[in-house]
């Protein structure tokens, strides 16, 4: 009976040692150039950013109280700002408050993109 465990010992040896030379020379036959290349999803991240800052400036703007919407935007204005600084990106973001609306001017500055934006957002 030694033997016939023995020789099953040594065939799943061997079975196992030419699975993983199948699959070596198969890893190295495959073109690289086949695989999916995922880095152009993050290579927009400053346009996403930019977008999502104007629309939550003006979602901030909408749901503030109007006794508190300085404070809001002031507090606001900080978070982004230590975000972008986090992120790498310069952004500089002015507030200009008046009775019927509320004027915002951005900008964004990285080592690829130089993002600008002016828009005016009317008070609830």
């Amino acid at each position: 009976m030694p033997k016939l465990s023995s020789k099953k010992a040594q065939f799943f040896i061997l079975t196992t040692v030419v699975i993983v030379g199948v699959f070596y020379s198969l890893s190295k036959s495959i073109d690289p150039y086949t695989f999916v290349d995922t880095s152009d999803a993050a290579y927009g991240e400053e346009i996403l950013f930019f977008d999502n800052v104007r629309d939550k400036s003006i979602k901030t703007v909408r749901i503030s109280n109007p006794g508190e919407l300085l404070s809001n935007l002031e507090e606001y204005k900080n978070f982004i700002e230590e975000v972008a600084s986090n992120r790498g990106y310069n952004l500089v973001f002015y507030y200009t408050n008046t009775t019927d609306s509320v004027k915002i001017n951005m900008v964004l500055t990285s080592q690829k993109y130089s993002l600008r934006a002016n828009f005016t957002i009317p008070r609830p």
